[in-house]
């Protein structure tokens, strides 16, 4: 589970800005969105407002890039962009910038930091928080790098240290370098690397999940989430069906193709993407029980006499399409402890619906997994369905710099309409706009 994330120096972070996922002791409405984790709890939902340009989606970038970091494990092959530092003060152009994350992860809360430049990481921690007290797992100051004795298997710490200030270079991430290559001899940063790659999830704009058709086809829990939301949600589709065709070699022609049949067989049961010629829609080519599928999805639509009529989904609109991607999103959070970080989730989708699958969400007691997202929608403010400690705003202050603040500093009746407050600028995160009339509009 996410507790907290900070920023400081990147994009329009100037000074070290905190978000979390703590709850205040100002809230006490929808205590099924409260997680256990250790010694601390954390929330399970949370929504971002704020502004066009006022940062909220900075913060979702600035996660992505500390995911990507641990994952590529060195800073060579990450293209930093020129807007990497915060640009309104020059003297930040020189200056470093951090990131560090608080999450839980198999009984253990662990705190990572780092400070890095392009070209290097200048400093690099990685902590397990005990009620008391903070307990140091690995340190790194420059090419200086120390390892609690405790937390390595027994019998190699001292040559195991000594290897590491050899092999580790300065632009690489210490935490994936362990986590990926040492996993026996440093199982606790394994745990906390597996996090990152595992736990960790980002739905960005431009993000598309195309394995919709095989797991419905393999996963019966998830095919009978979509089958009872997808009516619910009235998007005129009645259900979805899976065509599922055998895929013959000698019928493939061209490059592409072959090596897209080579990838399938090489890993039976993992799904390919391919988009079809035909309808444009994306399809799911696997190898199973010896033999090339394709798979795709059919809407299935009813008329009045109660006749079916099928569909690609090429035909249906954007906003539809994006609600069956989400599928697999709702059943992640609501089947396993998976965190997913969503920019601009209403994309596409009607108000309406995207608050209907919200409240689905905080209604349920079982869901296990949290989900933090940005939204410009209004109508998700609603205390039916977020704690004021849920609800974030972002906004920027008189330096150009983003600052984060929930909802929850300020003093909300469990029965204010906090829609009406925020629209009204009774809590900031919301355009400035000049007169019309002195605009001569």
């Amino acid at each position: 589970m996410l507790l907290r994330f900070v920023a400081e120096n990147i994009m329009s972070f100037k000074d070290a800005v905190e978000f979390n996922m703590f709850p205040s002791s100002k809230s006490h409405s929808h205590e099924n969105h409260k997680i256990s984790c250790g010694h601390a709890t954390a929330l399970r939902m949370s929504a971002i407002y704020g502004a066009n340009g006022a940062g909220k989606s900075n913060l979702l970038k600035a996660i992505d890039l500390l995911k990507t970091m641990v994952e590529v494990e060195s800073l060579r092959t990450i293209d930093f962009y020129d807007g990497l530092t915060f640009k309104f003060d020059p003297k930040y152009n020189f200056k470093s910038s951090g990131l560090a994350i608080e999450f839980f992860y198999n009984k253990t809360i662990f705190y990572y930091q780092i400070e890095f430049s392009p070209k290097e990481i200048i400093t690099e921690q990685l902590l397990m928080s005990k009620k008391s007290k903070d307990v140091n797992i690995f340190k790194r100051d420059g090419s200086n790098i120390s390892i609690n004795p405790t937390y390595i298997a027994k019998g190699i710490a001292d040559q195991f240290q000594d290897a590491l200030n050899r092999l580790v270079r300065p632009d690489m991430l210490l935490l994936s370098f362990l986590g990926k290559y040492y996993a026996n001899e440093c199982p606790l940063v394994s745990d906390a690397y597996k996090w990152f790659i595992k736990k960790l999830q980002l739905v960005l704009p431009d993000s598309f999940n195309g394995y919709v058709p095989h797991m419905i086809d393999v996963d019966s829990k998830f095919s009978k989430l979509v089958a009872k939301t997808l009516p619910e949600l009235k998007t005129g589709i009645h259900r979805l069906k899976v065509k599922k065709e055998i895929l013959r070699e000698e019928d493939l022609r061209g490059e592409d193709k072959l090596k897209l049949v080579k990838l399938a067989k090489a890993d039976p049961g993992k799904p390919q993407l391919v988009r079809d010629n035909n309808t444009s829609d994306v399809v799911n080519v696997i190898y199973e029980n010896g033999n090339l599928f394709i798979k795709s999805l059919v809407a299935v639509h009813k008329n009045l006499d109660g006749s079916e009529i099928e569909m690609s989904l090429h035909g249906e609109s954007d906003g539809t399409r994006r609600l069956i991607e989400y599928m697999p999103l709702l059943y992640a959070i609501i089947q396993n402890d998976l965190v997913y970080v969503v920019d601009e989730i209403e994309r596409s989708i009607h108000p309406i619906m995207i608050k209907d699958i919200m409240q689905k969400l905080s209604e349920n007691e079982n869901a296990r997994g949290q989900i933090v997202f940005t939204t410009h929608e209004s109508g998700l403010l609603d205390q039916r369905i977020f704690r004021p400690d849920e609800i974030w705003f972002a906004q920027k202050d008189a330096e150009q710099a983003t600052q984060l603040y929930p909802l929850s500093d300020f003093n909300v009746h469990k029965t204010a309409n906090i829609e009406n407050g925020y629209l009204n600028g009774r809590y900031g995160g919301i355009p400035f706009l000049s007169n019309l009339k002195d605009l001569h509009w």
